[in-house]
């Protein structure tokens, strides 16, 4: 499964990325820094987007 955070500026993606993890932390049963290991960054056409890939995703 994979989840995307999109934003005009990296620190957009960044914060609702964060949101995301705070609010599912529990669920996920990953550390703050675990979460982000499992994100990769891309940046088109001037919108940044961090997409997470859950320990389901091959």
């Amino acid at each position: 499964m994979q989840t995307q955070f999109d934003g005009r500026e990296p620190r957009q993606a960044k914060r609702r990325a964060l949101n995301y993890w705070y609010l599912n932390r529990g669920r996920l049963g990953l550390s703050l820094s675990e979460f982000f290991g499992r994100c990769r960054v891309t940046t088109a056409a001037g919108v940044t987007r961090i997409t997470f890939y859950d320990r389901d995703a091959a």
